[in-house]
């Protein structure tokens, strides 16, 4: 009798008697790149969407082509970074028909060539003075890049070739991390280095820099980042596709952001960023 009490209890579990238990909803992934600002707005907004809607959030790391194409393709996902009209531009038109662009998460960033302020303007101020020769012979022929899928890498190529560059200079392809601490020994030896530098980071905070001026207008004018996603989450996630169409950040925000994240985590920072602005989330959330 007891076994087949025990069969009874089973089989009417299985048919769904006792107590329901809810699926758990499907993931929403966000691409991340290893641009900074990009990092710290992913992890707030995993934050807010895990928190306020219950919803799994996977961050997932690629590169910028992999994360447009990912966002096209996939029914849940985000990317937070597409910079616009310029740096992320040819991505945006491969895919621009198959992503859903949720509005600009904030604007006045910038792209450029950076060097320390060291470095005397009288002898270099401009992209178009770097084919003197005694320039190119202070600066070892390089110019100091990021990864080589990223934006900047490829308005970059495109600026040695309009300056005429290309028998003078290398653009050195290497993360962001890698960049930041050529960067830092170069500033710790006095020595001149040109970077591929962008707005906001925090090494405008860390360091004493100034952006070569840009004659011919190559490497873009201001920009502004806007968030993309899937065209399914309008209709399997609509209350996060609506609070993502609110969140909007002020460029000091962001650059707050930047320094906490370089001095604890992204992660970290993500978390202080929430706690000190209760009213902004609120706003994000309706």
């Amino acid at each position: 009798l007891s076994l087949a009490l025990v069969v009874a209890v089973c089989a009417f579990s299985s048919l769904g008697g006792g107590t329901a238990v809810a699926a758990e909803p499907d993931p929403i992934r966000i691409y991340v790149d290893e641009y900074a600002e990009g990092q710290v707005m992913s992890h707030v907004a995993r934050h807010v969407i895990e928190s306020e809607y219950d919803i799994p959030v996977e961050l997932k790391m690629v590169a910028v082509g992999p994360a447009f194409l990912g966002v096209a393709n996939d029914e849940r996902s985000l990317f937070l970074v597409a910079w616009l009209p310029r740096t992320h531009g040819a991505y945006m038109d491969r895919v621009g028909d198959k992503v859903d662009n949720l509005g600009e998460l904030f604007d006045g960033a910038r792209l450029g060539w950076a060097v320390p302020s060291y470095v005397p303007e009288e002898q270099l101020a401009s992209i178009s003075e770097m084919k003197k020769p005694a320039v190119v012979d202070k600066l070892g022929g390089r110019i100091q890049g990021i990864s080589a899928g990223a934006g900047l890498m490829q308005v970059s190529r495109e600026t040695i070739d309009g300056y005429g560059l290309d028998d003078d200079y290398r653009l050195i392809t290497a993360s962001s991390a890698a960049m930041t601490a050529a960067l830092k020994r170069a500033i710790d030896n006095k020595e001149w280095i040109a970077v591929t530098a962008w707005s906001p980071h925090w090494m405008w905070e860390r360091f004493d820099l100034r952006y070569l001026d840009d004659p011919e207008g190559l490497l873009g004018a201001r920009e502004h980042v806007d968030a993309i996603a899937s065209p399914g989450l309008a209709e399997s996630a609509p209350e996060v596709h609506a609070m993502l169409k609110r969140m909007h950040y002020t460029l000091e925000q962001i650059n707050t952001m930047l320094v906490n994240a370089e001095q604890t985590s992204y992660e970290q920072a993500a978390e202080t960023f929430i706690d000190e602005h209760p009213q902004v989330i609120a706003q994000w959330t309706g």
